[in-house]
């Protein structure tokens, strides 16, 4: 996929990302077992302590097509200064724009890849920046995402 956008759709940014995102991957990548994409049932919240704080769980809903905060860690709240639990991805988003949020996650749950997202934003709290982001389809078939797990890489500016 090219856009002007900051985001990526191979595996290339793994050479670059940060440590807790490849980190992050990797322990996706680990629960899949030889299929696609993990379900959520495969994923250990015990395994992602160290995430968890920067973890978002999306389900994804179908005709029409729409995204639903399920799950929200605490530094993704802190960032929006608000918990959007519950929210449409498109009332709670946090990105540059909306419609950017929305791609990554359409991207995700049509293509069932990963997405990579370089574009950082500034959050409400002081000091605290949202740095990259990875966006990783969930399935309960294998054949149909049903959830996005996103992770952010949090950058606390001194």
């Amino acid at each position: 996929m090219k856009s002007t956008y900051d985001r990526l759709t191979t595996l290339d940014f793994l050479d670059t990302c940060p440590e807790s995102i490849r980190a992050f991957y990797k322990y996706w990548d680990s629960k899949r077992q030889g299929r696609q994409m993990p379900s959520r049932a495969d994923l250990d919240p015990i395994e992602m302590k160290e995430f968890l704080s920067s973890i978002i769980l999306v389900d994804v809903k179908r005709q029409p097509l729409d995204f639903v905060y399920r799950l929200v860690g605490t530094k993704e709240v802190d960032a929006r200064g608000f918990d959007p639990t519950g929210r449409s991805v498109s009332e709670g988003s946090f990105g540059a724009t909306v419609e950017e949020v929305l791609t990554n996650y359409r991207i995700v749950s049509e293509h069932k890849c990963p997405v990579y997202d370089r574009e950082g934003v500034p959050s409400d709290i002081a000091n605290l920046w949202q740095g990259d982001a990875i966006l990783l389809p969930l399935s309960d078939d294998d054949e149909t995402v049903n959830m996005v797990v996103a992770y952010t890489d949090f950058i606390h500016i001194k």
